[in-house]
């Protein structure tokens, strides 16, 4: 059997992959859920995709990406060359001529002049000289070619956008209505902007991820990351609108806090860039990953490597043999600090991680219908799997999200407590995930008759549950 790594991994899809076998090889090489970015897809695409996914494995979770707010370059269908020196007149009124156009029309409020302004992921950089109603004079300081509808970042500006676009919009409603297991959010400023997101959501069980991408997110992580589902770490535009230099300690702080929280994290964009084009990834690729795992991360991520790249299969399949080197030396790491399970969920959390190594215990199972248990117990980073099982086939899904955790359905819980755990061991053990004299842990809540919000822990060998 193929071994498959704690640490999840998320893989964007895009025409590279959305060939059938294509993606049942991504699946067996390790891709726990698929990402499909709605900037690059209308809702036929992502209905078609997503619908061909769920058919090809029920338990691959799917996560749209929504394109939030992004300024752009227009108003030219051919390539200009900036020079080094040279003015640039820039306005978000089109009907000025004589300037380059941005979606954006009232950028002349939210500049000064020295202000930076980074175009095509900072490739091009321009800096106001002078803003003269609404036209900004800028003069170009690093040069180069100019391509239409290029990004255009203000690092340290607070732009007066709303917390949703229309498409955004559109696009949550769109994943809500299809049951998406996951929303990641793009540029998401404050704790505020994930409220309104919720609002759109209502009571649906997708889960909501927040992207922390700019300087606002940064400044605001904490809240962001009590308010979110969970966190992702888009050092793409993170590293244009901040210091690239700052983006590996912004990465270490952001996996540890949400390792307090017990909030699921992932590290993304240009992991295995390479692989875009070559078999074989730079030996810096391989390092970065490996040093994410270690730093504690759930999920690594893939985007155009498996989206729009040559080799989606190597790509999933060389992540997922990086993060089991990288595991393979790792002890479990406590965390402290509360969840959103109770204090004695955190604190049976605790306590199992220091009897795994005593007991010698082969894994830990969770018998769970919110996952908050099982999130409480993945931030500890155990070496020996959690088996979670849930007659929730969504939390199934979502579960992929968390590091050393697999699930499991089970169509009902006993109300006999001894039945629970005999149907909870035959579970795991019918897949092949235990042998008879394995011991395990097993957490639930003390009493599934009246679903106490307490919790029991409980340690049985299988041929003694088995045997009853």
């Amino acid at each position: 059997m193929r071994q498959i790594a704690k640490t999840k991994i998320i893989a964007t899809i895009g025409p590279a992959s959305w060939d059938r076998k294509i993606l049942e090889e991504m699946i067996n090489q390790g891709m726990d859920i698929a990402r499909i970015n709605a900037s690059f897809a209308d809702h036929n695409e992502l209905l078609k995709v997503s619908q061909l996914i769920r058919d090809i494995s029920p338990r691959v979770a799917i996560m749209i990406d929504t394109e939030g707010h992004k300024i752009r370059v227009s108003g030219f269908n051919e390539d200009i060359r900036l020079e080094e020196n040279q003015l640039l007149p820039i306005s978000g009124d089109r009907s000025i001529p004589n300037c380059l156009h941005v979606n954006y029309p009232s950028l002349h409020e939210d500049v000064i002049r020295g202000t930076e302004i980074l175009i095509d992921d900072g490739n091009l950089k321009v800096v106001v000289q002078d803003i003269q109603k609404n036209v900004l004079i800028t003069k170009v300081v690093q040069g180069g070619i100019l391509k239409k509808q290029k990004t255009v970042n203000i690092p340290n500006a607070h732009l007066k956008f709303p917390v949703m676009s229309e498409k955004d919009k559109t696009d949550i409603t769109f994943a809500v209505k299809n049951n998406f297991d996951f929303i990641s959010a793009s540029f998401i400023r404050n704790k505020e902007d994930l409220l309104e997101i919720r609002k759109l959501m209502v009571d649906s069980k997708t889960k909501l991820i927040a992207k922390i991408e700019n300087g606002e997110g940064v400044k605001n992580m904490d809240e962001i990351i009590n308010e979110a589902d969970g966190i992702m770490i888009a050092r793409g535009d993170l590293g244009v609108e901040l210091p690239m230099e700052r983006v590996p300690i912004i990465q270490k702080k952001i996996i540890y806090k949400c390792r307090l929280k017990g909030k699921p994290v992932i590290v993304a964009t240009q992991m295995l860039e390479s692989m875009k084009e070559s078999i074989t990834p730079t030996r810096a690729e391989v390092s970065d990953i490996a040093n994410a795992v270690m730093d504690g991360t759930d999920v690594v991520m893939l985007s155009a490597e498996t989206s729009v790249g040559k080799h989606p299969i190597e790509s999933v399949e060389t992540m997922n043999r990086i993060a089991i080197e990288a595991e393979s030396v790792l002890k479990p790491q406590e965390v402290f600090g509360h969840t959103d399970a109770s204090d004695e969920t955190d604190e049976a959390c605790r306590n199992v991680l220091q009897l795994t190594e005593r007991l010698k215990l082969k894994g830990i199972i969770v018998l769970s219908k919110t996952g908050k248990t099982v999130a409480s117990l993945s931030r500890h980073r155990l070496k020996v799997p959690i088996w979670t099982i849930t007659s929730d086939p969504t939390l199934i899904r979502q579960m992929n999200i968390f590091r050393s955790v697999k699930s499991f359905y089970s169509k009902t819980f006993p109300k006999d407590r001894d039945e629970c755990t005999e149907r909870a061991v035959s579970t795991v053990y019918s897949y092949g995930e235990l042998e008879i004299n394995d011991k395990v842990a097993i957490i639930s809540g003390s009493s599934l008759r009246y679903e106490s919000p307490n919790t029991t822990l409980e340690i049985v060998t299988v041929k003694d549950v088995l045997g009853r």
